[in-house]
């Protein structure tokens, strides 16, 4: 893989595995990065012992036992949230210790929109004094819907600034809310703006959007993994095979965890097609 190319994996795509079963796993199938999926809704286990200094430093065991690194954290929850900087804080202070700069979150939803913008500007000390980055992930379901097509994410950086906030922008969450749009396009405009980058597939099965290995779905990536490699942009893997979303976007969490070794082919897989364009 291109050294231009920083490119990590996810972990929703191991809900229900421990973290060192997720990170040995992740190292095995010839990654260096990971992302930590810490996302509201979307992931079992979420709370607040998550962001503690003792969690931290458990990842920090993991990281040097398994030789990766991390450079994003999957913080997702609705940022309309009432008191959003102080239940925000231990999520920065975490991103902190474990060498997460990029902290990725989707927003709320379009109602909320006033709210938002008041929040995500209450953040703006903390992530000064942290040294990390918020980046606004475009929807995947109507839950996020403040932030669907690029001109929205443009809309809300306007509002809130440009030096402690930026796009995590992500194609497949676009196809799941609105699959009219010009996927493509969208994502090479949106590099302007972006620092990190959520690369994952799509396809329509049994009347439902499934999250698939890169390359078998509706997304051609050429020129969208081109422009990353050129730009640099951090990126990664975000292919939660245990989430679906019926064709409205409503998001479902299957029952059951899926199995170890198809996690690791969809991933080699995916890795794969990525060298294929590089």
């Amino acid at each position: 893989m291109s050294n231009n190319l920083k490119l990590a994996v996810n972990t929703s795509i191991y809900d229900g595995y421990d973290l060192d079963t997720t990170l040995a796993s992740i190292k095995k199938c010839g990654f260096d990065y990971f992302e930590l999926a810490y996302n509201q809704g979307y992931v079992g286990n979420l709370n607040q012992d998550l962001f503690s200094v003792e969690n931290a430093n458990l990842v920090n065991q993991l990281k040097e036992k398994y030789a990766l690194s991390t450079l994003a954290l999957g913080c997702t929850m609705d940022l309309s949230t009432e008191g959003l900087a102080d239940i925000f804080l231990p999520r920065l202070r975490f991103a902190q210790l474990i060498g997460a700069k990029y902290i990725n979150v989707c927003t709320t939803k379009l109602e909320n929109k006033t709210k938002l913008i008041e929040n995500l500007k209450s953040l703006r000390s903390t992530l000064e004094e942290t040294g990390c980055i918020l980046c606004l992930e475009n929807a995947g379901d109507y839950n996020f819907n403040a932030f669907v097509t690029l001109e929205d994410g443009v809309e809300l950086l306007n509002e809130v600034g440009t030096d402690c906030y930026a796009m995590n922008f992500d194609p497949g969450n676009m196809v799941t809310y609105d699959k009219q749009l010009d996927v493509v396009q969208q994502s090479l405009a949106s590099l302007e703006y972006c620092q990190h980058f959520h690369i994952k597939d799509v396809s329509i099965l049994e009347n439902q959007f499934r999250f698939v290995p890169l390359g078998e779905g509706m997304i051609d990536y050429t020129q969208v993994i081109s422009a990353l490699k050129q730009k640099a942009i951090p990126c990664s893997f975000e292919i939660p095979l245990r989430i679906y979303r019926e064709l409205d976007s409503t998001p479902k969490r299957f029952e059951q965890a899926v199995d170890l070794s198809v996690i690791e082919a969809t991933l080699i897989q995916s890795k794969g097609y990525i060298d294929s364009l590089i």
